[in-house]
């Protein structure tokens, strides 16, 4: 008894914590905004941005102007100053600028992308977190109530009531309560790790979930679901299919260009030339002849490409289809799973434990019999919570699946 209870009071000494002493709480809410905001990618997303944007700014308007000079000596010197300035004919500065337009909205569809993703990791972990706070507080709640059976039990064992054996059992269930306890703080700062690197802000922050994971705060949206609408909703929504639909206006683009520079270029010059005695001005057209290079090469690289991507886009357009109907089934499966839990069946399970918990203070029942009673409350307890944290979590993939909020789904 003496070893078991220096255990107990050694169990109880926390491990120093890697966070800071002070605490952040935070919304569901605002750790989206924050995410958003300070996420290192969307930053260097955004970075992408300005580059794109550059891109279009440096596409000019007119090439630069070509200056050649001849210089011969002797009795009959002589010297030719020509100006020449090439002409691209076929629109090929528009199809640039096309081009970079459509890579711009490229990126600002990856930051789309990567957006919801990270909404959705923070809405993961977020739930996450505030399902470790709920285990953890209920698992402190099992601490208490072993130390007060441990507590009963010594005196029930001094007064000669139970056998060595029962008081040791009350120990060795204080001792599991403990080490859960200490596993649950474990995994908090692991999730709480991995929310502030979402945020983007310090890591070492203590970020404390605000918020309750309960039935009562579930929407009935995903009840007036349907697949079909979903499916519908998936392929209008989802970025990284627009990203793949912007590819083939790209090639599109592209096939364009390469026709257009296959027209020659138009160049104008103007001539001058001095000799002994004499001056002489002129003006100079040429224009290459495609009798041999008519750029065939790539443009037909650029067609296959086409029919490349029209099939990634059917063959991902059914992944789409798939990822819904799976996240739809989930969500489902998750809403079934939690109905169990409904009614009266976790008020019932306390009422008994609080009468069984009466019952051995008074000395009229048996530890085991308490510790039943009490193993089971707990364990519904805490299927009930994992079945709250799945349904938040399939609630979860199926908006990402379909790319949108479900609540903006018709």
């Amino acid at each position: 008894m003496i070893i078991g209870i220096c255990l107990s009071i050694l169990s109880l000494v926390k491990a120093p914590s890697a966070f800071s002493n002070g605490e952040s709480r935070i919304s569901l809410e605002t750790a989206i905004e924050t995410a958003l905001r300070e996420n290192p990618e969307l930053n260097t997303i955004r970075e992408k941005m300005k580059v794109a944007r550059a891109r279009i700014d440096g596409i000019a308007l007119l090439g630069n102007p070509e200056l050649e000079t001849e210089f011969f000596g002797g009795a009959y010197a002589q010297q030719s100053l020509e100006l020449t300035k090439a002409f691209k004919l076929g629109g090929q500065r528009g199809h640039r600028i096309r081009l970079a337009e459509t890579q711009l909205e490229q990126v600002e569809t990856e930051l789309a992308k990567v957006s919801r993703s990270v909404t959705r990791s923070v809405k993961i972990v977020f739930y996450e977190l505030l399902l470790i706070q709920e285990k953890l507080k209920l698992t402190r709640e099992i601490v208490q109530h072993n130390e007060q059976i441990r507590g009963i039990a010594k005196i029930r064992f001094e007064a000669g009531d139970i056998s060595v054996t029962q008081a040791n059992l009350a120990n060795i269930h204080l001792q599991s309560a403990l080490r859960e306890a200490a596993t649950l703080e474990s995994k908090l700062q692991l999730a709480q790790l991995t929310l502030n690197g979402l945020m983007g802000t310090s890591l070492e922050t203590a970020s404390v979930a605000v918020g309750e994971l309960r039935e009562k705060t579930l929407a009935d949206t995903d009840r007036k679901l349907t697949l079909d609408t979903l499916k519908t909703q998936a392929l209008k929504h989802r970025n990284d299919l627009k990203s793949l639909q912007l590819n083939t206006q790209l090639t599109e683009s592209e096939l364009r260009l390469a026709k257009a520079v296959n027209i020659p270029d138009l160049s104008v010059g103007a001539l001058a030339e001095r000799r002994t005695g004499e001056n002489a001005f002129g003006v100079k057209f040429s224009i290459p002849l495609p009798l041999f290079n008519r750029n065939r090469a790539e443009i037909d690289a650029i067609k296959a490409q086409q029919q490349v991507e029209t099939v990634e886009i059917n063959n991902f357009e059914k992944q789409i289809v798939q990822e819904v109907i799976a996240a739809f089934l989930s969500l489902r499966t998750a809403r079934k799973m939690l109905a169990f839990y409904g009614g009266d069946s976790l008020k019932l399970l306390n009422e008994n434990l609080k009468l069984t918990r009466t019952a051995y203070k008074l000395g009229e029942t048996e530890l085991l019999e308490l510790i039943l009673m009490q193993n089971e409350f707990n364990k519904t307890r805490f299927a009930y919570l994992d079945a709250l944290g799945t349904y938040y979590k399939a609630l979860t993939e199926l908006e990402a699946a379909v790319g949108t909020s479900l609540e903006s789904v018709p």
